[in-house]
């Protein structure tokens, strides 16, 4: 079964992607929103008509990626409503782009108020889940990559248990998982004990390679990811739609588009 593999735009204006996804023959792509150039702040109405109008012209389907920055856990009063905020201004800009995705973080924690942040975290993105429902939109929540226990800070949502109990929680059907396969390649049993935990809860997909100890971001195959077997499992769960090289760097994502061609072309349309 073939795989809608994308690229993401990076920190460009993402109209500049375009080409080169037309020129790899893919169809694909994932909106690098949480850079400076393509935050909703800088879309006015002529540059959200011309986006759309390229995804038209090229008959390219696109989802769209938040700022991981953003604490979404935030617990202080005020802080967290401005999160609300900042959110629902995501996914007026996925409506704009005609986006049916927006790829979301469970946000991170301080070491002593880890549940308290979690269920922050499930309040929040159900709220922006509700709202993006409403215009026919949903939410991905990204799992992030473990850090070492040592770190002061920690994200929220990196393993698939934590992901499933802030979706639970949450208790939204327009909320679902982004399987980050390099993210759980830092986890026991890897990308493919993973999406096997997420079997029909997963929303989009993203991939990248790393060396099972730091995620680093590497292109494919200069990592320890065993992409087809990564690949193969996700295809098992009966997942269909869109994974995203979500690489800046467009020679890293030429590299990784040869190694996929070589190690799983029975994924590739």
């Amino acid at each position: 079964m073939s795989l809608q593999i994308a690229l993401a735009t990076g920190p460009s204006p993402l109209e500049e992607t375009f080409p080169r996804v037309a020129e790899e023959g893919l169809s694909g792509l994932e909106f690098s929103c949480q850079h400076a150039a393509n935050r909703p702040e800088r879309f006015d109405a002529e540059r959200l008509t011309l986006v759309a109008d390229l995804l038209d012209q090229h008959d390219f389907s696109a989802v769209l990626h938040t700022d991981s920055a953003v604490n979404v856990a935030e617990i202080t009063p005020g802080v967290r409503e401005a999160v609300a905020e900042h959110l629902t201004g995501y996914v007026d800009l996925a409506e704009g782009l005609g986006c049916p995705v927006v790829i979301v973080h469970g946000g991170y924690w301080f070491g002593d108020d880890r549940e308290a942040r979690v269920e922050q975290a499930a309040r929040t993105l159900g709220r922006a889940a509700r709202y993006a429902a409403e215009r026919g939109i949903t939410l991905a929540l990204e799992n992030m990559n473990e850090l070492p226990t040592t770190a002061e800070i920690r994200y929220l949502g990196c393993t698939a248990d934590e992901v499933l109990t802030i979706l639970d929680l949450a208790d939204s059907p327009a909320l679902t998982a982004c399987a980050d396969l390099g993210h759980a390649n830092l986890l026991p049993g890897g990308a493919p004990a993973f999406v096997e935990q997420l079997k029909g809860r997963i929303g989009h997909v993203q991939l990248t390679d790393n060396d099972g100890v730091i995620d680093h971001h590497l292109a494919l195959g200069e990592g320890t990811l065993d992409v087809a077997a990564a690949l193969d499992a996700l295809a098992a769960t009966g997942y269909d739609a869109q994974v995203a090289i979500e690489l800046d760097s467009p020679d890293a994502q030429t590299r990784s588009l040869t190694h996929l061609r070589e190690k799983a072309p029975h994924h590739l349309p």
